[in-house]
């Protein structure tokens, strides 16, 4: 996880305080209409549905680790935010479960505390989610040094998500940081949609 680096500004006494930029609000786009994507589960792999980087909604936000996950069927891709005064970075999990597995299973059984650092042991706040997916959970990990980092837990079908940021300031919430997170959740359920229809299920 990035750590804040302090930075030293001398300001001249006569100077006017530097105004604040607000928060970008997160993108308003309605939730697609599920119910038009074709019946089945998804059978993909993971690597097939993942966000693609050019459909991400922030601009300037390259790809910084891309691969699988220790599960069978998972993949990660983290972009790090560097044209956003808002957050540092946001990550996509996606599992691919099997064929009979709800992704509201997947939800409860990945709440607050199953995401873990190698350095550090944050503390785990559950927080109230946005609707999003066939169902949602919300954690926010506070570190020892302040920062925080928030995640989204949902899915669709039979496949879970995990879509995780850290805010960089104070400004962005932790009730609009996750309005972020559910459009990002929902964006991605949109492309799995979309790769469902292009190639549906042969019988």
């Amino acid at each position: 996880m990035w750590r804040a680096i302090p930075i030293v500004l001398l300001v001249a006494a006569a100077c006017a305080q530097p105004r604040v930029v607000e928060p970008s609000p997160p993108p308003s786009a309605a939730p697609s209409d599920t119910s038009a994507f074709p019946a089945g589960p998804v059978l993909f792999e993971p690597e097939q549905l993942i966000m693609p980087p050019e459909e991400f909604l922030l601009a300037e936000a390259p790809v910084m680790h891309d691969g699988p996950l220790a599960h069978p069927h998972a993949w990660e891709r983290q972009f790090a935010t560097l044209g956003s005064p808002d957050f540092r970075w946001f990550a996509v999990r996606l599992y691919v479960l099997e064929p009979d597995v709800r992704s509201t299973r997947f939800v409860e059984q990945n709440g607050c505390g199953t995401v873990t650092w190698a350095e550090e042991k944050p503390a785990p706040f559950q927080l109230a989610p946005p609707e999003t997916g066939d169902g949602a959970s919300a954690c926010r990990y506070e570190f020892a040094d302040g920062q925080r980092v928030l995640y989204l837990t949902t899915g669709f079908r039979n496949v879970g998500l995990l879509v995780g940021a850290q805010p960089r300031r104070d400004e962005m919430t932790d009730a609009m940081a996750l309005q972020w997170l559910s459009a990002v959740a929902r964006q991605q359920i949109a492309i799995i949609g979309r790769v469902l229809t292009k190639y549906p299920p042969t019988n």
